[in-house]
């Protein structure tokens, strides 16, 4: 059996410590996390509505961004290519 193992993590989950580690401030990162569970629980995820729930798909975040940091290369650690693409 043949399995592969992407060479660089994926992310499919985001916390406000992930977006902290790309540059944003501990109050920017919040916020995001915040509009996502807010957008999540729009689209009848009710799970997202627990106040200890601090993880979002990283697609929620993108959604709220208008960014695709799903697809950077080494995220969390693509600082320099989400500074690129905010300028």
């Amino acid at each position: 059996m043949n399995i592969n193992v992407p060479a660089q993590p994926v992310f499919l989950t985001m916390t406000r410590a992930d977006l902290i580690k790309l540059g944003y401030s501990q109050s920017q990162a919040s916020r995001i996390i915040k509009m996502a569970k807010e957008l999540l629980l729009k689209r009848g995820l009710g799970w997202y509505g627990k106040k200890g729930v601090d993880r979002v798909p990283v697609e929620a975040v993108d959604a709220v961004l208008g960014l695709k940091l799903s697809q950077l290369e080494g995220a969390p650690s693509g600082l320099s290519a989400v500074k690129e693409e905010l300028s």
